[in-house]
């Protein structure tokens, strides 16, 4: 007695080697896809970034270097931030220091370069845009007369003087010289931070220090981060590192 088994039965239950070959190679490429390292094969060295974009620049010649570093973004973490002097300062214009102290530290913030030094009568020059400092400083004996007029305006600008970021000081001479050499940075809510980091003019050795300097100070403030918060992993999560300028492309560096 013979059997007789319907194509379609057959196909349901034998599977082609088409159909096998199919399912295998799918899933060995999702396997790798998990696992891939992706490498920009555009991505240079800095020195050689920093000629390039250099010569690409050659007709805006107070252009800024850029420097963008994408780190691995953590909701759960406070964003990277910090302060920190270059070997040699990118900025165009000096900082304009304003000094809210009274009595000896006001004669001593005078003598020191502070552009603006005063106590209560300075918040509403400060709050009708009359004194648009880049640094805010105070004594600690001035902070309870400032921060309850002041910290809203201030505090979103990254202004609002602080005793943990040390813009909340006795030694206004030191803390003034620091504000008007340091440079502020910090990450978005991306994990992405950026900052001009060097200017077209300046020579290329002069880019590469201040380049390895910054990305230094980025990479302790992320170690510091990693120790005062135990829900970010140690380390440095840097994904990448993109140097451009202001008006050229972005290269991507591979030896930092």
């Amino acid at each position: 007695m013979s059997v007789f088994i319907a194509p379609s039965l057959c196909r349901r239950c034998i599977p082609s080697s088409r159909v096998v070959r199919n399912f295998t190679s799918s899933t060995v490429s999702q396997a790798s896809k998990k696992h891939k390292v992706v490498v920009n094969p555009n991505a240079m060295p800095l020195k050689e970034a920093a000629h390039v974009l250099k010569a690409l620049a050659v007709n805006s010649p107070f252009s800024a270097y850029e420097i963008e570093i994408v780190t691995k973004f953590d909701k759960s973490a406070p964003p990277l931030r910090g302060r920190m002097s270059l070997p040699r300062d990118p900025r165009k214009q000096e900082e304009v220091v304003l000094v809210f102290a009274e009595g000896e530290k006001a004669v001593e913030a005078r003598e020191a370069g502070a552009a603006f030094v005063g106590g209560e009568e300075l918040i509403q020059k400060v709050l009708s845009g009359e004194i648009n400092p880049t640094k805010v400083l105070s004594t600690p004996a001035m902070l309870p007369t400032i921060a309850p007029k002041l910290a809203r305006f201030l505090g979103p600008k990254g202004l609002m003087p602080v005793a943990k970021r040390g813009t909340v000081r006795e030694d206004v001479a030191e803390a003034i010289a620091e504000a008007r050499g340091l440079l502020d940075w910090k990450g978005d809510k991306q994990g992405h931070v950026r900052a001009a980091v060097a200017r077209t003019t300046f020579p290329v050795t002069d880019v590469e220090a201040n380049v390895r300097h910054f990305v230094k100070a980025v990479k302790a403030g992320q170690a510091a981060l990693a120790s005062d918060n135990t829900s970010v992993k140690r380390g440095s999560p840097i994904l990448r590192i993109n140097l451009a300028t202001t008006h050229g492309p972005s290269i991507e560096l591979n030896d930092l």
